[in-house]
């Protein structure tokens, strides 16, 4: 049986009641293949922002794109409105020292997944990042989560920036490349929250498998 979850449900299923995870599952069993991603232009600004150390340019100029248009159907309408006010929440929010403090770079890798106790875990970083420090070749990635009627809380974030962690350290594995922590950053954009993965991170990725045990649990009952 193949089991596959993307991650931002997989942290939604961490702390879900047992009707909610049947629910998630069944979702992810039977995927809408025609869904349309939300949220296209502010999420690719961000990221190009995220890409440019801070640069604010490409979120200034996609709020001015948007501001141009004049949508007519309902869906275009919602997706301007908040895409306008995710992106004027990204100008206001504080990226981590971190990124402030290092020169890093925008690598690519054609891995999206990994599998955790036998799930495949749709990761997908919004970017991944590389830098040089003394001598050593660090790895880091983002993911982004815009939602207005789901804002993640602490707890699911640092969910998402652990196995961000995990994802990396296993496609890097073979490459000489180290994993930081505080580089492995899961955003909510609605939430005004930035949280990375813990330094000490052999309890989150316990907690993690454990879950994709339950998701295969509840998999085999809907």
């Amino acid at each position: 049986m193949n089991y596959t979850i993307s991650i931002n449900p997989l942290a939604d299923f961490s702390i879900a009641s047992d009707a909610k995870r049947r629910s998630i599952i069944q979702n992810q069993k039977k995927p809408d293949t025609f869904k349309v991603s939300w949220y296209q232009l502010a999420r690719a600004r961000m990221k190009s922002t995220l890409a440019k150390k801070g640069d604010v340019t490409p979120i200034l100029e996609g709020i001015n794109q948007l501001k141009a248009k004049i949508p007519t159907k309902p869906r275009q309408i919602n997706d301007r409105q908040v895409s306008l006010e995710a992106m004027e929440r990204f100008l206001h929010m504080k990226l981590p020292n971190v990124l402030n403090g290092i020169n890093y770079e925008v690598i690519k890798t054609e891995s999206k997944s990994i599998k955790i106790k036998g799930v495949e875990v749709i990761v997908s970083p919004d970017i991944i990042i590389k830098a040089i420090i003394d001598d050593v070749t660090y790895v880091g990635a983002v993911k982004i989560h815009i939602s207005k009627s789901n804002v993640f809380d602490n707890n699911q974030l640092r969910f998402i920036a652990s196995t961000i962690y995990m994802y990396l350290d296993e496609v890097f594995d073979n490459e000489e490349y180290v994993v930081m922590p505080e580089l492995c950053l899961a955003i909510d954009i609605f939430g005004s929250r930035i949280v990375n993965a813990p330094r000490i991170i052999d309890s989150e990725i316990n907690n993690i498998e454990v879950i994709c045990q339950e998701v295969k649990d509840v998999w085999s009952k809907v």
